[in-house]
């Protein structure tokens, strides 16, 4: 009996555990994990548990997608630095765009006033509508050019840039911060009513200083534009201005066209002082054969670039856009407080809060004329006049080409290069367009003589022309090292003390042409014109 109870009982747990893996067998069909389920399924599932209340954590492409939080304008900083164009990468902002714009506007109108000096007198008189006839095969003898502010104060060449970027912020918090367009739009034409300036050609002069009569047919002025001259009243010159030759009256030119009331701040234009009537041509001065004397004439120009220096001149008189407040923005006009706003906002260090470097001027020192009268008196009487021609362009290039690492020349002067202009900065953080030492050497070849060289590297210019010894330099030859160290200048003369005085293109301090004296007891010596 027991044997037949205990066999039952078997049975049963055998039916019992039969029955039961059947029905976690089909349990565990029925059964997808969460890995398993479609993603539709699954975005119901989300929708169904959001609908019932239930918080659901996003995924992590969710979280990629999410729109980051809008940039809060603000009065005391520079707002386009925060903002970049669409399709723009985060490494340029749209402040450093305008920047690099505006920049392009300096370099621009400064090779203008450069490269005018380097014209020939007649070419600059027939531009501006002057008669040039008896021009014809002189030079300028004496180059003067001056940079003045909105007072009537002569001060270095300067760039202006953040001050007007610091305006159009000011304005443009109230109006539209994140309006690209129409902020570079504002700044454009501050930049233009900011910057002015003339011109100014002598009589002929020669050698005995004897005077020829004056080169005008009449003595009203003329303002001139890129492509002619347009009459205009000749203007009135504070006494910080007034004109550098007063030995003969001139003729004044100005860049601005003749809808403007102002050829610059604080120069007004009014009736002229003195007006001759129906001048004569005179004739050239009598030449001996001792005196073989061509004539010569002076060129002065006098710019003007306005800043915040006085806030009842300058930027904010000048400004033709926010002068008048306009209810429907909100905007005040300018008010003592957006003043403040807008000079408070000008002198923060903007390399330090937006990495953004405004250097205020690229010109450093750049050579008087008669500092480079000086030098080009010391020049033997021999030389010939393609050398006289590079040492004197080199020489009226000092302080006025930043150097930069790798910079090559894209053509002869200063029009096309853009010097000055911001770029990328190169390996010790220059960010302004320029020419490194080999680029300066083959522009100032090209611009001077319309000689391009072989090879505008340093390593390059030590088989261009010839090899001379050091004893044989000749003012314009070239003396140069190569590897890591390399280097190249231009001979200019020799100093009692057995060292020399050179041209060149200097990365040290003043990161500009310099005029230095050095030993320069270098491997090469290449002689490249005769």
């Amino acid at each position: 009996m027991k044997r037949k109870k205990t066999a039952n009982i078997q049975i049963s747990a055998a039916i019992i555990m039969a029955l039961l893996g059947s029905s976690l067998c089909r349990f565990s069909q029925s059964y997808i994990s969460i890995y398993d389920r479609p993603l539709v399924a699954l975005a119901n599932e989300s929708s169904r548990e959001t609908a019932s209340g239930i918080q659901k954590l996003p995924t992590q492409a969710e979280k990629s997608q999410e729109t980051p939080a809008p940039y809060v304008p603000s009065l005391t900083a520079l707002n386009l630095a925060f903002l970049y164009g669409e399709g723009d990468s985060q490494e340029k902002s749209l402040g450093t765009e305008a920047a690099e714009a505006l920049s392009l506007k300096d370099s621009a109108w400064l090779a203008s006033l450069y490269q005018l000096a380097n014209k020939s007198p007649q070419k600059v008189a027939a531009s501006l509508g002057m008669p040039s006839a008896s021009l014809k095969d002189l030079s300028f003898e004496k180059v003067d050019i001056t940079f003045y502010d909105e007072k009537g104060k002569q001060i270095s060449p300067r760039s202006n840039i953040q001050e007007i970027m610091s305006m159009a912020n000011t304005y443009f918090y109230y109006t539209a911060p994140e309006d690209y367009d129409a902020f570079l739009n504002y700044a454009n034409q501050l930049w233009e009513n900011s910057h002015s300036f003339q011109y100014s050609i002598s009589d002929i002069y020669y050698c005995d200083g004897s005077l020829e009569g004056n080169l005008a047919e009449s003595s009203s002025a003329k303002e001139a534009t890129p492509s002619q001259a347009e009459k205009a009243e000749p203007p009135e010159t504070s006494e910080a201005m007034e004109s550098p030759s007063e030995d003969s009256s001139q003729v004044i030119y100005s860049n601005k066209t003749d809808s403007a009331k102002e050829i610059g701040p604080g120069i007004a234009l009014k009736e002229s002082e003195t007006v001759k009537e129906d001048p004569q041509p005179t004739e050239p001065a009598e030449t001996s054969a001792e005196n073989l004397c061509p004539g010569h004439v002076d060129l002065h120009v006098k710019a003007v670039i306005a800043g915040l220096s006085d806030t009842k001149k300058g930027l904010f008189s000048l400004d033709t856009i926010g002068n008048a407040p306009n209810d429907a923005v909100h905007w005040p006009g300018w008010t003592e407080e957006t003043k403040n706003s807008a000079i408070n906002l000008a002198n923060q260090d903007w390399t330090e809060a937006y990495g953004l470097t405004l250097t205020p001027s690229f010109i450093t020192n750049p050579l008087s004329y008669e500092e480079i009268d000086h030098y080009m008196d010391r020049l033997p009487e021999h030389l010939s006049e393609n050398r006289r021609k590079v040492i004197h362009y080199a020489l009226s290039s000092v302080g006025r080409v930043p150097y930069y690492w790798g910079g090559k020349p894209a053509s002869a002067d200063y029009e096309k290069n853009h010097f000055g202009a911001l770029v990328t900065p190169d390996e010790k953080g220059r960010a302004m367009k320029g020419l490194d030492c080999s680029g300066w050497i083959s522009w100032v070849y090209w611009s001077a003589i319309n000689k391009r060289l072989s090879s505008e590297s340093t390593s390059g210019l030590a088989s261009v022309g010839t090899a001379i010894h050091r004893n044989d330099l000749q003012p314009g030859d070239i003396i140069l090292k190569t590897g890591e160290e390399g280097h190249v200048v231009m001979f200019l003369c020799w100093e009692s003390d057995g060292s020399m005085t050179v041209i060149h293109e200097s990365s040290a301090l003043v990161n500009n042409v310099t005029v230095t004296t050095m030993s320069a007891n270098w491997p090469y010596y290449r002689k490249l014109i005769d």
